[in-house]
């Protein structure tokens, strides 16, 4: 911090529990003036303050958190130019937070405000309920790592800790490895890896958006017009759902551990496989007999993160850094599929994949 009488010298002070003599020395010296003025007053030898009988005998209502300006004092309540040294005495010493860095400087709600632009990578483990082939029943696990570019605004805990008014749009890559269910019952379980597995190994281009929702996801985006006839209106919507909606049941939750917060509906994830790279499974033959066949395809999948914790935090003037996990959900839609071997081969009928699964999520941003 800096006092107002030396603006452009810094001073670390440390608070209560930590208090050195050199810091209670300087607390001392402006508490000593407000007391001698007190004294001198009662004494009667202060003679600057005359007295005031329209004051008032209570606390003053002035809140200097709720008022945009300072109210305008009656005649024989406001200073006047021989009171206002009084005031500059017990002033000038009071510390003033130091907004620059170096020794003593601590990190800033600021960093956290404003538009930014950053990086994002990732790492999940999943579940899938079976394969893409309608006889692919069997459940099994698989993996994948993401690294993407996002931009948008942060207004993380500018409210509290359990307000999130995160908005952003990412775009990357995702790959994904093999799972392990395989594409048929076969008979040697020494054959393995992707080219047995029911869901190839596939790369994708990964886009994300999230933003917070007063009702329904994405409402404020469909209410955006509103702003234009009652900005009051749509300001407190945006404010009540970065609390956590008008159910707030979104709200983040603080422990000694982390944060935790459901998320359900504030983030989707869409992964366009086949675009990336060409896609192509094994399914099982049409008839018990027939020859297995080669289908190229491809998906969409919709990825709705439900839970999330974040155990680790950390900003400075202009860049953040946060480590989360997620448990999310995901629905693996297939848009194409064509049999290219054998020729001939009947048609492949490919469903929906349904997934489970946790995310760690390394999140990096810088603010302008």
């Amino acid at each position: 911090m800096f006092t107002w009488e030396r603006p452009g010298k810094s001073v670390v002070l440390m608070g209560d529990a930590h208090m050195r003599p050199e810091d209670a020395e300087l607390a001392a010296r402006t508490v000593r003036a407000s007391l001698e003025q007190l004294a001198d007053a009662a004494a009667g030898t202060l003679v600057a303050v005359p007295y005031a009988p329209t004051a008032l005998a209570a606390p003053d209502a002035f809140d200097v958190c709720k008022s945009s300006v300072f109210v305008a004092r009656p005649a024989g309540l406001s200073a006047t130019a021989s009171e206002i040294p009084l005031f500059q005495q017990v002033l000038r010493a009071t510390p003033v937070p130091g907004l620059g860095a170096g020794l003593g400087s601590v990190p800033r709600f600021r960093a956290e405000l404003g538009p930014f632009i950053g990086l994002a990578g990732s790492i999940d483990g999943r579940w899938v309920d079976g394969g893409f082939e309608a006889s692919q029943t069997a459940g099994g696990v698989s993996g994948g790592l993401e690294i993407a570019l996002r931009v948008g605004v942060g207004l993380d805990g500018v409210i509290g800790e359990s307000g999130d008014g995160l908005m952003f749009a990412s775009f990357g890559l995702h790959g994904d490895a093999p799972s392990s269910n395989k594409f048929a019952n076969l008979e040697s379980d020494e054959i393995g890896g992707s080219v047995t597995a029911a869901i190839p190994a596939r790369n994708a281009i990964a886009t994300r958006v999230r933003a917070p929702f007063f009702l329904l996801p994405g409402d404020l985006l469909v209410l955006a017009p509103l702003y234009l006839i009652s900005p009051e209106t749509y300001t407190e919507m945006a404010v009540s759902a970065s609390n956590g909606g008008l159910i707030p049941w979104q709200s983040g939750w603080a422990t000694r551990i982390g944060r935790f917060q459901f998320v359900a509906g504030r983030e989707l994830g869409v992964n366009i496989y086949g675009i990336a790279s060409k896609d192509r499974l094994f399914a099982p033959g049409a008839n018990p007999g027939d020859p297995v066949r080669l289908v190229d395809f491809s998906s969409v999948n919709l990825d709705l993160p439900v839970l999330e914790y974040r155990p680790y935090r950390s900003f400075a003037g202009n860049q953040s850094s946060t480590i989360l996990f997620q448990i999310f959900t995901g629905a693996d839609v297939p848009t194409r599929g064509e049999v290219v071997s054998p020729e001939g081969a009947p048609g492949v009928d490919l469903g929906v994949v349904w997934s489970a699964g946790l995310r760690m999520v390394f999140d990096w941003r810088y603010y302008e």
